[in-house]
């Protein structure tokens, strides 16, 4: 699981290097939605990772960091966002209260 993580911190890394030598922002959000793909195609490859969450905390990145390119958000705000997406992530997800495993039903127990 950390490996694959850290194929897609690669990948953000090697845009961050190449957003640096582009001094365009449209260059820059194509160069983020590109991650954005890239990081898709990694997580799709794996099963035992849940896509959907991970596909959602990695597009509400993409979206901090295009308004942070495109000048529509500001670094603090944009590293407050980040923050609070980390924590969303973290201690935001619903929990099962029950701790008590289904009653298994068979066809005979009518």
């Amino acid at each position: 699981m950390n490996k694959i993580w850290l194929q897609i911190f690669a990948a953000m890394i090697g845009g961050s290097i190449v957003k640096s030598f582009f001094p365009n922002s449209l260059v820059w959000v194509c160069v983020d939605i590109a991650v954005l793909g890239i990081s898709y195609l990694i997580l799709r490859r794996h099963s035992n990772i849940n896509l959907k969450s991970s596909m959602i905390f990695l597009g509400g990145l993409t979206v901090v960091s295009i308004l942070t390119d495109l000048g529509m958000m500001s670094d603090m705000m944009s590293s407050l966002f980040v923050l609070a997406l980390l924590g969303w992530m973290m201690y935001g997800r619903r929990r099962n209260d029950n701790p008590k495993p289904p009653e298994i039903r068979h066809k005979w127990h009518k």
